[in-house]
C-alpha cells in the first residue's frame, strides 16, 4: 500500500485540527483570520487536469467527470472549454472546482 505525501499530511492535519477544536483551540492564520478547516476538503485535495489538445472546442463531458479519481477535488481543463448540462451536475454533485486555465 501506498500513501502520498499530500494525503498524509492532509490526513495528519485534519486529526490535529479536529482534537484542537474538542479541547477549545482556535486555529488561526498567519494573517489572524479563524481557519475554517474541512476534513472531508483535506481528503479531496487532488487536483486533474484533463487533456483536451485534440479537441478542436473543448467539451467536458459527464464521461470525463466520472472517471477522475475518488479524490479529486479540482478539474483543470482550458479556458473556453465547453461544459455539457449532465457534466454540470456531476461537477455540483461531487462538489468539485473547475479551473480555466
Amino acid at each position: 500500500m501506498e500513501i502520498s505525501l499530500e494525503k498524509l499530511i492532509s490526513l495528519v492535519t485534519a486529526e490535529v485540527v479536529k482534537e484542537l477544536k474538542k479541547q477549545g483551540i482556535q486555529v488561526v492564520s498567519s494573517n489572524g483570520q479563524t481557519t475554517i478547516f474541512n476534513p472531508v476538503d483535506a481528503l479531496r485535495a487532488k487536483s486533474e487536469e484533463i487533456d483536451m489538445s485534440k479537441y478542436k472546442t473543448p467539451i467536458l463531458t459527464e464521461n470525463h467527470i466520472r472517471k477522475l479519481h475518488e479524490l479529486t477535488g479540482e478539474v483543470i481543463v482550458p479556458k473556453g472549454t465547453i461544459i455539457t448540462p449532465r457534466a454540470k451536475e456531476l461537477v455540483k454533485q461531487k462538489q468539485l472546482i473547475v479551473t480555466l486555465k
